[in-house]
């Protein structure tokens, strides 16, 4: 709309300029009018004089002399009366043409002082970001400018939910829960804004259900139950209570919302498998999905963390355990750990995926990354400590591997 609006604008100032020309031709023309009535009035004046001396003279009387005198005056107001409708018609073309001018050159100037410009231009970055065309650093700045937005702009909700879908991307948990639990406190029938929340308490808090999620779950469904994140979670709580087939009902319904094929479909599917597989353990009589476990469990990768001897810090100082692409510093399977678990092995795969769209199933070759967070932020930061694996190709992601954290940043 700011577009538009400029547009219509530039538009206008054409228009002035293309009304200008005329304006300045016209000028010369109402000089050449003021000259002439100047003119006619000095020849009233002239021939007014000659009727008087003839009448003076003898030459004519009184009577021919004041109709004489009249047809002049008529002449006369004739020639005014015309010069004043082309001098009105002109100031009217004058004032339109100063409106003309007026109005682009305001709305230029409020465009260019009220801070548009800059909201724009972040719009346009956050749409490049959502089609990978941006590095590293200027994804970080972007951050930055929503999180500035957030503290001179705090009834902006749509640029608040933006920073927390950022900052869960980027691992910044304790930021997205933060941003996600403004947005919820302020429209609290966002039903998907919930259904993210919930999913942030649940990776931040170490991948477990919690009675605060079980809530924010419910409300979820009970307003879009095909929510598919909001779905997926109530299947992790039905497993975890035990009650595989609701977990491999509400998976099942999840999986509807999905494309099928695509990464996060084939997590989904898994975990079906998994109640289904759990129900016949109990002797529950169920029809197993045609899909074989082996054809829908996905890519996994098994890490062992440590800690390096000398590396020593609290026990509750989380650790952040993740696989990503060298192309994007997003994490593609993170888990949450504290370093008083190491050493420990975790299972990176598919349903340990930041978001649905981006797990290790869409990269052919993963960096893997364990990072001591000794500030307790998500983000890597100064004092932190760190090991990881630069290079993992797929085809040896079958191999245990091991990690052990013992760089400093």
């Amino acid at each position: 709309m700011i577009d538009i609006w400029f547009g219509v604008a530039l538009l206008l100032l054409l228009v002035s300029f293309v009304l200008l020309v005329p304006a300045i031709r016209a000028a010369g023309v109402r000089r050449n009018d003021d000259s002439k009535r100047l003119a006619t009035a000095a020849l009233y004046r002239e021939r007014s004089k000659e009727l008087r001396a003839a009448v003076q003279s003898g030459a004519m009387d009184e009577t021919q002399f004041a109709q004489l005198e009249a047809d002049l005056a008529r002449e006369l107001l004739a020639a005014q009366q015309e010069g004043v409708s082309t001098a009105t018609k002109q100031g009217g073309r004058n004032l339109f043409i100063g409106v003309a001018v007026l109005v682009p050159a305001i709305a230029v100037a409020a465009y260019a002082f009220s801070g548009r410009p800059a909201e724009v231009a972040l719009y346009r970055d956050m749409v490049a970001s959502q089609s990978g065309q941006t590095s590293f650093e200027e994804e970080a700045r972007i951050t930055d400018q929503l999180q500035e937005r957030a503290k001179t702009h705090p009834d902006d909700l749509s640029s608040r939910y933006v920073l927390a879908q950022r900052l869960l991307v980027s691992g910044d948990l304790a930021g997205a829960v933060e941003s996600y639990r403004y947005v919820v406190n302020r429209e609290p029938q966002a039903a998907n804004v919930k259904a993210e929340l919930a999913q942030a308490l649940f990776f931040g808090g170490g991948s477990k259900i919690t009675d605060e999620i079980r809530l924010l779950v419910s409300e979820a469904i009970q307003v879009q139950p095909t929510n598919g994140t909001a779905l997926g979670l109530a299947g992790i709580a039905a497993f975890e209570d035990g009650d595989f087939r609701m977990a491999r009902q509400h998976w099942r319904a999840a999986l509807t919302q999905l494309s099928p094929g695509s990464p996060a479909a084939e997590a989904l599917h898994a975990g079906v498998i998994r109640a289904e597989k759990a129900l016949a353990e109990n002797g529950e009589a169920v029809v197993v999905s045609s899909k074989a476990s082996s054809d829908v469990a996905g890519p996994a990768i098994r890490v062992t963390v440590s800690l390096a001897e000398g590396v020593n810090t609290a026990a509750s100082t989380p650790v952040f355990v993740y696989a990503r692409s060298a192309a994007s510093p997003m994490p593609l399977a993170i888990v949450r750990l504290t370093a008083g678990q190491l050493p420990t092995e975790v299972i990176l795969d598919e349903s340990r995926a930041m978001m649905p769209s981006a797990s290790i199933a869409s990269v052919d070759s993963v960096q893997l990354v364990a990072r001591l967070a000794v500030k307790g932020d998500a983000r890597p930061a100064p004092g932190d400590w760190q090991g990881m694996i630069s290079t993992l190709p797929k085809a040896r992601w079958g191999e245990a591997q091991s990690v052990t954290i013992d760089s400093k940043l």
